[in-house]
């Protein structure tokens, strides 16, 4: 009965994480460039004894990792002249308090100085890992068909896109970026596009159905608990009963 409720405790503490997982999907599925995560888990078959007789058969988590799904999600057109959407392989770089990290969200912006940047502020860095500067005054952003940036004609910068042969080096840092002590690894086959983002590629009805599953093996460990706990309740008042 300890290692039913012991095991059943344990399966609660990853549910709960995968639980976190779920809802972080959910509440991303409108992101612009967000990749979704999942949660693996390896189950062993285990029985314990049924108040009313009998056996019951429970699954028991051993362990659990998760993994990013890095499947390209649509292209939406914006119009907008600083949004930008990959249509291939690759990720944007991008410059930050903790180093250069990665993303596929290309919904970007000016700051005070003419950067191009993130929303949160984040320096998006050309094909050479440079800041991007652009002058307002000179007149719009327009994008060429070799993917350079242009003003009055004129190249000012090429959109750096970055890409790794084995996306699994890409840990997950929160804002919806990536980071790896590995280097990019040869040329991106992609087409940046220009008034345009990626879409989030969760899938709003997958992602829920995955929440209520996960809800519902929590609540099974549940009920293996408050089983357990009834039969150690019985077999206390037995001994103190005889």
């Amino acid at each position: 009965m300890e290692n039913a409720i012991t095991a059943a405790l344990s399966k609660q503490l990853i549910l709960a994480r995968a639980l976190d997982v779920a809802a972080n999907n959910v509440a991303n599925q409108t992101t612009a460039g967000f990749k979704s995560e999942h949660a693996n888990f390896r189950e062993y078959v285990s029985r314990v004894a049924n108040p009313e007789g009998g056996d019951e058969t429970v699954s028991l988590v051993s362990d659990a990792d998760s993994y990013t799904d890095f499947t390209a999600g649509g292209l939406e057109p914006t119009n907008a002249p600083l949004d930008f959407a990959i249509d291939g392989d690759g990720f944007f770089g991008v410059s930050t308090n903790a180093g250069i990290q990665y993303t596929r969200d290309g919904n970007f912006q000016l700051n005070a100085f003419g950067e191009l940047t993130t929303r949160d502020g984040a320096l998006v860095l050309d094909d050479t890992s440079s800041p991007i500067l652009i002058d307002p005054e000179i007149g719009p952003i327009l994008m060429s068909r070799e993917g350079e940036l242009q003003q009055d004609g004129i190249p000012i910068a090429k959109l750096g896109v970055f890409k790794f042969e084995d996306q699994s080096v890409l840990q997950r840092t929160g804002a919806n970026r990536f980071a790896t002590d590995a280097e990019p690894t040869g040329e991106a086959r992609a087409v940046v596009r220009q008034g345009f983002i990626e879409i989030s590629n969760v899938s709003p009805m997958v992602a829920m159905t995955n929440m209520i599953e996960i809800m519902r093996a929590y609540e099974s460990a549940a009920q293996v608990i408050e089983t357990s706990s009834e039969l150690a309740r019985n077999a206390v008042q037995t001994l103190t009963e005889a």
